[in-house]
């Protein structure tokens, strides 16, 4: 049996071509922990992947290492503030919390029993695209240059861009549900649809 492809277009990086979402692109994702790992430095953190849930790049993926841990130094105390800072924020996001709220109701919101707490909260994302590192293939020794990839940061209800997005209901600690959604005024009627819904 003989099969022909010469009509087959010509093999695209990546095994199909991976590009980054394009910077300032504002959509909800569904956050995924994938696990907790150490790096070769000592710090730990939470090996996380994000799947857009709605727009124009619905499926599209960005993946991270959020340090949640370090060795003491001032590098290591810094990326854990960050990460701090960058995890309150999606918890904000997801359930509708202004961040300068301070009521007991926000506080509860932005306080997690465990890491899996994270694991499949929805939340609004701005994406942004970051230079890939060069580096030395093994086998031939040639410097290459890597990949741009993704970051993201979330978007809180203070953001115009928030419009739209409807927040879900903390999980009750010990694994309430959070399928239904805020009653706090940050859904909006579908008239007033964001461009990523």
């Amino acid at each position: 049996m003989s099969m022909d492809f010469n009509d087959a277009g010509p093999q695209q990086s990546g095994g199909g071509g991976y590009e980054p979402i394009p910077e300032g692109t504002v959509a909800p994702v569904r956050l995924h922990l994938k696990g907790i790992k150490k790096s070769s430095k000592g710090a730990t953190g939470l090996d996380i992947e994000y799947i857009v849930i709605a727009g124009p790049y619905t499926k599209k993926r960005a993946f991270s290492w959020t340090g949640v841990a370090g060795n003491g130094s001032e590098g290591h105390n810094k990326m854990v503030d960050i990460s701090k800072s960058f995890i309150r924020a999606a918890l904000e996001s997801a359930y509708g919390v202004n961040p300068a709220d301070a009521s007991p109701e926000a506080r509860a919101a932005r306080t997690l029993s465990d890491w899996e707490d994270l694991d499949g909260i929805e939340f609004v994302a701005r994406f942004g695209i970051e230079a890939g590192t060069d580096y030395t293939d093994a086998e031939t020794g040639e410097v290459k240059a890597g990949k741009p990839k993704n970051t993201l940061q979330a978007v809180t209800p203070d953001d115009p861009e928030y419009t739209g997005f409807k927040p879900a209901k903390p999980k009750a600690k010990g694994g309430g549900s959070k399928a239904a959604p805020a009653a706090n005024g940050a859904a909006t009627k579908s008239a007033d649809r964001p461009a990523w819904a």
